[in-house]
């Protein structure tokens, strides 16, 4: 094969780089639509042991989004409880458990912290987008030059903004040992134009260098073994999640699935040169013998280890999450830190999670190319919040027994909600509206991921979680708390609203996938006829018939004494009632009034495309 030989050329609208746990999310919201995607990888196969394992509640009930959070539960080992162990204070050579405290408060979420090794969870990720069809993982592959057409790139006209690709990225096959082939046995180089490129690969990410970005912070002299064994030991909650300090230094352990429990052990301050000590140079004997002298009076050995490693605690942030609103990074190429809080795997797929669904309607024409700087703005707070709240637990875990070893309760609580993924909450924006009138959902937090709570399906007469008929699928959601229905002036009011409903979801209809729902929520009884609903609340479909899960009554008592009305959970007034206006990945966007048109037009204005000049309602 010839040396000048031209590689072959083709047209995408995303290209991701990377399948770890990142990737694979970003594939799996980007296969909800109809777009071509690929998605590549270094290496030729997913991971097999090891490396991240925890899976905070958010991270669940995304993957509960997806339809998939049952095939990770009925794997993953549950962590409900952990025990806090110090110094005796009568013998402090010796360790005693001194509090047992919930891992998460049960408000924050349904799902629980879960174990799982990254290999399995990466398994189930990349089965889920087999299944859809559309993309499969190409592995061996590199990419070896990109080159960003600035001309295109920044055009202002719509439509050569979404039909450029702008991108040129040159993709090589390598062998199974790694090495890329040089141009002149490299038949198999491929151009690859792209609309948007992600770099979810890793800390040394290829795409940040190639857009001459670095991640800046330094790294630390505190270092920590890492291993998966199955431990031979008489230490009494070795099945429980346990941080232990002692005079000898501090353990972090989390029991994981197949009888293994994973240690982080302290190694040492500045009395392991990184620079000398080489993570490959650590085994796991090494690490044992200082985990023995932490567990001292118990016995800890193994006969099993399935991995281990060496870290040395770091925390780095890119000054940006994107370049050009065009090439965008996530997870370990934007951010780093220790493992102490198990956010890695979270955040990053967190980051995907939030990036999808926004790629997916501004390449699919909803929504405007703009909204995509939302991504850096909303996402980039989280990760500061993050190496800073590492920051300090890594302190926690070196620095020895403290006062908040021994309150651990009052000092874990003040970060279960960060941690859980729960509280995050995203600043006003274009896809977050300033205009909300927060106190008619009390409880609700603007910019926060929609809590769920049960309701009753007035047609079936069935409990469900209101986020279960909520699905990743790239629609925004239109909750109608309606009150009681039976009364003819709200009944009245709800109609209206839905007239306007219907004016709106036509304003903003896509052929490709549906661009919004509407569901309602009243409090009357279940004996209302919901078919005298206005059509919007139970759209019908010629193939289908109607629509018969979007409507659902408040009413628990019958199925469930003692479940609190959803109006009670939520704060709002049964009868005033409100509307919440969820973005695709399921955060408060909008709270306002039933009959405020105006508000409601323009928010979406602001952030959607118009299909259509449709005369709205009047106000």
């Amino acid at each position: 094969m010839s040396a000048n030989r031209t590689p072959t050329e083709s047209f995408v609208d995303l290209l991701i780089v990377g399948a770890g746990p990142a990737g694979l999310m970003l594939a799996l919201w980007a296969s909800k639509f109809d777009m071509k995607i690929r998605i590549v990888d270094d290496k030729s196969a997913r991971v097999r042991t090891g490396h991240a394992d925890g899976m905070h509640s958010r991270t669940i009930e995304i993957f509960q989004s997806f339809g998939i959070a049952r095939d990770f539960i009925s794997r993953a080992y549950h962590i409900n409880e952990i025990c806090k162990w110090n110094p005796k204070p009568s013998n402090e050579d010796e360790i005693e458990r001194t509090e047992t405290v919930l891992a998460q408060p049960q408000h924050l979420s349904r799902f629980p912290q879960s174990a799982l090794n990254q290999g399995a969870i990466e398994q189930i990720l990349e089965d889920k987008i087999t299944s859809e069809g559309k993309i499969r993982v190409e592995r061996n592959t590199i990419p070896v030059e990109l080159r960003l057409e600035e001309t295109e790139a920044c055009s202002d006209d719509q439509e050569a903004e979404q039909g450029s690709y702008p991108i040129h990225v040159t993709l090589r096959n390598i062998g199974e040992d790694g090495r890329a082939s040089t141009p002149a046995a490299a038949p198999s180089d491929e151009i690859v134009r792209a609309r948007y490129v992600v770099g979810c690969d890793g800390a040394h990410s290829w795409v940040r260098r190639m857009v001459n970005m670095t991640t800046e912070g330094q790294k630390t002299d505190t270092h920590f073994g890492v291993m998966d064994i199955i431990p031979l030991t008489d230490f009494p909650d070795i099945r429980k999640s346990c941080v232990i300090h002692s005079k000898n230094g501090s353990v972090m352990t989390v029991p994981r699935e197949d009888r293994l429990v994973r240690l982080y052990v302290q190694l040492g301050e500045t009395a392991w040169d990184s620079d000398l000590v080489r993570p490959v140079e650590v085994t796991p004997e090494m690490i044992l013998e200082h985990a023995q002298r932490i567990f001292h009076p118990y016995t800890l050995n193994f006969g099993i280890c399935d991995w281990h490693s060496m870290y040395t605690v770091a925390q780095r942030l890119a000054p940006r999450f994107d370049y050009k609103n065009r090439i965008f990074l996530a997870g370990d190429a934007v951010h780093t830190h220790s493992p102490a809080l198990g956010q890695g795997m979270n955040v990053s797929m967190q980051d995907a999670f939030n990036l999808g669904w926004k790629l997916g309607s501004v390449i699919t024409r909803v929504m405007k190319p703009e909204v995509l700087s939302t991504y850096n703005d909303e996402r980039r707070p989280i990760a500061l919040a993050l190496i800073n709240l590492d920051k300090e637990m890594t302190k926690f875990y070196s620095n020895g027994p403290s006062r908040q070893s021994r309150d651990y309760q009052t000092f874990r609580d003040r970060f279960a909600g960060f941690v859980s993924g729960t509280a995050v909450c995203y600043a006003p924006s274009a896809l977050v509206a300033d205009t909300s009138e927060q106190s008619l959902a009390a409880n609700i937090q603007l910019g926060q991921r929609f809590p769920s709570h049960k309701v009753v399906c007035s047609a079936e007469a069935n409990p469900i979680h209101l986020s279960d008929v909520m699905l990743s699928n790239g629609a925004w959601r239109i909750l109608t708390f309606a009150g009681d229905i039976e009364s003819p002036s709200q009944l009245e009011r709800v109609q209206q609203l839905g007239a306007y409903l219907e004016s709106l979801k036509k304003q903003y209809s896509s052929p490709e996938h549906t661009t919004m729902e509407v569901f309602l929520v009243h409090s009357g009884t279940r004996h209302f006829n919901i078919l005298d609903l206005h059509p919007v609340y139970h759209p019908w479909d010629d193939r289908l018939g109607w629509d018969y899960w979007k409507v659902f009554s408040d009413d628990l008592q019958d199925f469930e004494p003692g479940q609190s009305s959803p109006y009670e959970k939520y704060g709002i007034d049964k009868q005033q009632g409100c509307i919440i206006i969820l973005r695709p990945d399921q955060h408060v966007s909008y709270i306002g009034t039933m009959d405020n048109f105006v508000d409601v037009s323009r928010f979406f204005n602001s952030a959607l495309i118009r299909n259509a000049v449709i005369a709205e309602p009047d106000t």
